[in-house]
């Protein structure tokens, strides 16, 4: 009996010994999992961490950007997009077509553009001029509601002569909305309104066109630029797939070139003289502008524009101003023009005033015609990667331009020109662009005064920034 107490203790003890090896082995099993467990944790932990650091960076540049990406919600900034999506020239854009560099606040843009010029004309009168420096603000106040600025500052401004024997410049608002966009076809805007006349009054910052000097007939026919204060409406129509309707048309203050005093601004600066009245009209009845562009395909814009009010204190004499305008591209090559007309009613509050009613002009008129080639020789990209670019490119254009501003007065000036340009230029991106070019004048109508010689050659640079 003893003997099997025994053994029944031995295998008792044997059982215990290999369920605490057991025990002991499992243990150190779950501990090295649970170890395993922790770290993997760990990792995670780390994983995760660094994810959300990620993100907020890339939620950060996301601000940084916003408005510059196609699909974002800043209107303006998404129609620029579009136009180089499409292939298409920045001339095809208008007023809002600028890039958008800097962003502050919650949803304002900051941007700009300068020039500067070299003159030099054969009458001698050669110089620098800082001719035009234009810081622009865009706002995108809500989802519907966009607000749009720019202020010119010409020559220094009002206190300094910039150089030019002793000409004086300024600093006005050169334009100034408030946009409600309701849909494509139509759209709210109310402000300093650059005016649709012509195309090239909407489109005319100084890096964005290929010369330096502005056409004549957008100096003394449709004197760009051209700002007033008004409201009206814009919209867009697609009557198909592959074309495009624009409209602009607004109520605005209109041109103020005569009182009962007498007539503002005679001679080849009459309408000139006459604008910008972005406070006040002086008569009662507001002045109607508007344009109309059609594209029929891409690369093909075709535009029709008019601006009528009266200018005269009894609302008796209208200035009438149409417009045609034309913007072609394919590939490399652009085809830019414009033509405009101008009559302006000489009865009314002068009739029997035969001193005064003398000064009106006739009818007046003028046109440019703009050929342009881009081009980029690859020798020199080979040659100077780093200065060549892709976004670097030559232009060769020549701009042919007529005016007759009826002069009714005899040496009142030159009743008709005609001017050749041949010009070259050089953007080392699209923003920037150094230009060179020659002015070939000729006059007609001079009873008394001799021809001029006022032939000009014109060097500048100007960008956006």
């Amino acid at each position: 009996m003893k003997k099997y107490i025994i053994m029944f203790m031995c295998l008792s003890a044997l059982f215990l010994g290999t369920v605490c090896s057991n025990v002991s082995a499992a243990g150190e099993d779950l501990r090295a999992k649970v170890a395993a467990m922790e770290k993997m944790l760990m990792e995670l932990k780390g994983q995760l961490e660094q994810q959300a650091e990620t993100t907020k960076e890339l939620e950060s540049l996301r601000d940084d950007v916003k408005g510059l990406l196609p699909g974002e919600e800043f209107y303006w900034a998404k129609k620029a997009q579009e136009l180089s999506d499409k292939g298409l020239a920045p001339v095809f854009g208008r007023q809002y077509g600028k890039p958008f560099l800097r962003r502050f606040g919650r949803n304002t843009y900051l941007g700009g553009y300068m020039d500067m010029e070299l003159q030099f004309t054969e009458n001698g009168e050669n110089f620098f001029r800082q001719h035009r420096l234009i810081p622009f603000i865009y706002s995108d106040v809500s989802d519907r509601v966009k607000f749009a600025m720019e202020l010119e500052i010409e020559d220094g401004g009002p206190q300094t002569t910039g150089g030019i024997q002793g000409s004086k410049g300024e600093i006005k608002i050169e334009f100034a909305t408030i946009d409600f966009l309701i849909t494509d076809w139509i759209n709210y805007r109310a402000g300093i309104i650059l005016s649709p006349l012509g195309k090239f009054n909407l489109v005319h910052d100084s890096p964005l066109q290929d010369l330096t000097a502005r056409p004549m007939v957008n100096r003394r026919i449709i004197p760009t630029t051209l700002s007033e204060a008004g409201m009206g409406f814009f919209g867009t129509f697609y009557p198909t797939e592959m074309s495009k309707l624009d409209y602009e048309i607004y109520a605005v203050n209109g041109f103020s070139a005569a009182d009962d005093s007498g007539v503002v601004g005679a001679g080849d600066s009459f309408i000139r003289s006459a604008r910008g009245s972005q406070k006040s009209d002086n008569n009662s009845n507001p002045a109607i502008v508007g344009r109309v562009a059609f594209s029929p395909f891409l690369g093909l814009e075709l535009g029709v524009s008019v601006h009528t009010g009266y200018i005269d204190d009894h609302d008796s004499n209208r200035l009438t101003i149409k417009a045609f305008d034309w913007t072609y591209q394919k590939g490399p090559f652009e085809l830019v023009g414009e033509y405009a007309h101008a009559s302006i009613e000489r009865e009314g509050a002068f009739d029997n005033d035969t001193e005064n009613s003398a000064l009106y002009n006739g009818d007046m008129w003028g046109y440019y015609i703009e050929p342009r080639y881009h081009f980029m020789p690859q020798t020199f990209k080979d040659l100077a990667p780093t200065f060549f670019t892709d976004d670097s490119t030559f232009t060769a254009v020549v701009r042919w331009g007529e005016l007759n501003v009826n002069q009714p007065l005899p040496n009142a000036g030159d009743r008709r020109r005609t001017r050749l340009t041949p010009g070259f230029n050089f953007r080392y991106t699209e923003d920037t662009v150094f230009k060179a070019e020659y002015q070939i004048n000729w006059e007609a109508g001079r009873v008394t005064t001799p021809e001029v010689s006022n032939n000009v050659l014109l060097f500048s640079v100007a960008t956006y920034f």
